[in-house]
C-alpha cells in the first residue's frame, strides 16, 4: 500500500518537463508529502487532455456516487488499484467512465520491516525531476476529477525498502508517456525496470510525517538534521541486518 507522494518541483519545472500547462496555476504548491488518507490532491496528464496539467483528488471514486470521499476511502481505498485486478473488469477498469492518466510526482515513499522496526524512504530521482506513474481517472457529475495509481509487482530496487507488501507504483520513463496515454501500449509493457534505475532511497525518520507540514514548499533537504535519520541508505540496510541477496 502506497498512500504518501512527494510533488517538490516548481510550476514552471512541471511544465517545462512535461510540455502542458496548469489548468489551474494559482492553486498549484509543491509539498514535501501528499497524504492520501486525506482528502489531498495531485496533477496529473489525462488521455483526453495531454496537453493540460489538472488537478485531481487523490483516490478514485465511482461515478454518481453520493457519499463522502472520506468514508469511501475508509472502507474501499482506491488510492492504489493493483494491475492484476484491472483484469478482472472491476467498476474501475477502462470504461466509458474512466480513462489513463499520468501522476506527476517528485517521490514516493515505501516502508520496510526488520525485527520489528519500521524503516521509512523516500523514493526520488537522483536529479530531483519530477516522473509519471500509471494511473487511471475519471470525471465527476460535479466537475471534480479523482484518480488512482496503479501498481506491479515490486522490482530489486524497491524490495530492498519496501517490503510490507510485493507491489510498487509503475514508473512511466518518458518515452512511453504518450504510448500509454495513447492506449498504444499495456501497463506491462511499460519499461518500469529502466525508470527506477535512476531512483535513490533516502531515509526518513518517523517523526518526518508527523511534523513536516503536507504543503511546505521547500526542499526536503532544506528540513532540519533530525527530521533524516543520520546514516546512509547502505550503512541503515546493514546495521538492521536486511538481506538483499535474495
Amino acid at each position: 500500500m502506497f498512500n504518501k507522494l512527494s510533488i517538490r518541483a516548481d510550476r514552471q519545472q512541471i511544465e517545462e518537463t512535461y510540455g502542458a500547462l496548469f489548468q489551474f496555476p494559482d492553486i498549484y504548491r509543491p509539498r514535501n508529502i501528499i497524504n492520501g488518507l486525506e482528502e489531498s490532491t495531485v496533477p496529473i496528464i489525462t488521455s483526453k487532455q495531454q496537453n493540460t496539467i489538472s488537478t485531481s483528488i487523490w483516490g478514485i471514486l465511482p461515478k454518481r456516487f453520493q457519499g463522502d470521499w472520506a468514508n469511501f476511502q475508509k472502507h474501499v481505498n482506491t488510492l492504489t488499484i493493483p494491475l492484476a485486478s484491472l483484469q478482472t473488469k472491476p467498476w474501475y477498469a477502462h470504461t466509458d467512465d474512466t480513462d489513463r492518466c499520468l501522476l506527476l510526482v517528485t517521490g514516493f515513499f515505501t516502508t520496510f520491516i526488520s525485527e520489528g522496526e519500521l524503516l521509512f524512504f523516500h523514493m526520488t530521482q537522483k536529479s530531483g525531476e519530477p516522473f509519471s506513474l500509471a494511473g487511471i481517472y475519471n470525471e465527476l457529475e460535479d466537475g471534480f476529477i479523482t484518480s488512482s495509481l496503479i501498481t506491479d509487482k515490486a522490482n530489486r530496487t524497491v524490495t530492498e525498502v519496501h517490503n510490507i507488501n510485493d507491489q510498487m507504483p509503475i514508473m512511466v520513463p518518458r518515452s512511453q508517456q504518450k504510448d500509454w496515454l495513447d492506449h498504444k501500449i499495456s501497463a506491462y509493457n511499460i519499461d518500469t525496470a529502466a525508470a527506477t534505475l535512476n531512483l535513490i532511497a533516502k531515509p526518513v525518520s518517523e517523526d518526518f510525517f508527523e511534523n513536516a507540514p503536507t504543503d511546505a514548499s521547500e526542499n526536503l533537504s532544506g528540513l532540519d538534521r533530525e527530521d533524516f535519520l543520520p546514516t546512509t541508505l547502505h550503512d541503515l540496510l546493514y546495521s538492521n541486518s536486511i538481506n538483499l541477496s535474495n
